[in-house]
């Protein structure tokens, strides 16, 4: 069951879903505003990523203030974080997926991750910024970016993220790939 807006202030008020910061005016109907963090990660070209051998792209660290939006052009893709940390109780699901207003102007903010897990605690969550339309997007720091979706499980996840050694817990910011466990082995 998806919980509306009165699910989810009930989630907030028995401690089920924390996001920090909060206002009630981040809920709407059936989902929680989240805005964009202040740091992006540009994935810069010249690697094969083979995730069998760990490799992963270089990244260029870059920070966004209200005075210096990055421009995020057509065709291009970073990794950014939500400026809320959130912690997800056992009993819920969590989905975070893009702003209708930002993918009509070509931005999309998921492209697979959009689960997080029960028992993420006190930590961003790491957003895939792709630009698929013709125009370049300004990206500021707290503009509302994303919408999260709620949902209760008919049972607790006994497997907390966290609590299972999740390999992004320890990340407070924008997370880079962390290869693990990739491969199936016979």
């Amino acid at each position: 069951m998806m919980l509306s807006d009165e699910d989810i202030k009930h989630a907030i008020q028995a401690g089920d879903l924390v996001v920090t910061p909060f206002r009630d005016d981040f809920v709407k109907g059936c989902s929680v505003t989240m805005h964009l963090g202040e740091h992006l990660l540009k994935p810069l070209p010249g690697k094969v990523v083979d995730v069998k051998n760990n490799i992963a792209p270089d990244y260029l660290e870059i920070e966004i203030t209200s005075d210096k939006p990055y421009a995020l052009q057509p065709g291009e893709f970073l990794l950014g974080h939500t400026y809320q940390t959130v912690t997800v109780g056992p009993s819920l699901g969590f989905l975070i997926e893009g702003r209708s207003t930002l993918a009509r102007v070509g931005l999309t903010i998921v492209q697979t991750a959009m689960i997080v897990n029960p028992g993420h605690k006190d930590r961003t969550v790491t957003l895939e910024l792709a630009n698929h339309g013709p125009n370049a997007i300004l990206l500021y720091p707290r503009m509302r970016i994303a919408r999260v979706a709620l949902f209760e499980l008919k049972t607790p996840s006994k497997l907390e993220y966290d609590a299972q050694g999740g390999k992004y817990r320890t990340q407070k910011s924008v997370g880079r790939p962390i290869f693990k466990n990739e491969i199936l082995e016979d």
